[in-house]
């Protein structure tokens, strides 16, 4: 059970994101995103020319800092067979770095998302221009607005798939 504290701090959360969807709007909503299937790809590819993907891992890949689910792993796998795939998350967590690291994904961590700085940084370690590469991630504030503030193309995740 939330304290009284951390359902105040859910409120102003919820205000905040309220005020901020007026104001910055993703170039595309995914209800979750393995959403992406391969035939949504091949239009972002064409439509924007996007080559690569910025993903966020908390609340988008996985949910309350659990594992990544089988189904969201699986969909990691075929998207890295379609596009550049880069890890660019404002936490650190070793067993999902090592995870990554595994599967030939880099990740880059404590991002302080929205800045600059790593963001242009998984661009250069993907070899692509900003307005080649999409980010992907649940937060208006630190994927959307990070992403717009570099040229690039944005995907806003409502919830994640838990299915094992």
């Amino acid at each position: 059970m939330k304290t009284l504290d951390e359902l105040i701090a859910d409120k102003i959360m919820d205000l905040l994101h309220y005020v901020l969807s007026k104001f910055i709007k993703p170039d595309i909503t995914l209800e979750k995103v393995n959403q992406l299937d391969s035939n949504a790809i091949d239009k972002l590819k064409q439509q924007y020319g996007i080559e690569g993907i910025i993903l966020d891992v908390d609340e988008t890949l996985r949910k309350e800092m659990k594992d990544i689910p089988k189904c969201n792993k699986e969909w990691i796998e075929s998207l890295k067979d379609k596009l550049k795939v880069i890890i660019v998350s404002n936490g650190k967590d070793q067993k999902i770095e090592q995870y990554f690291k595994e599967i030939g994904i880099d990740y880059i961590e404590f991002a302080h998302k929205p800045l600059k700085k790593n963001l242009l940084k998984a661009c250069e370690k993907m070899n692509l221009n900003p307005d080649k590469v999409m980010t992907i991630g649940d937060s208006l504030f630190d994927d959307v607005y990070g992403g717009k503030r570099n040229n690039m193309k944005t995907a806003l995740v409502k919830d994640v798939d838990e299915e094992r």
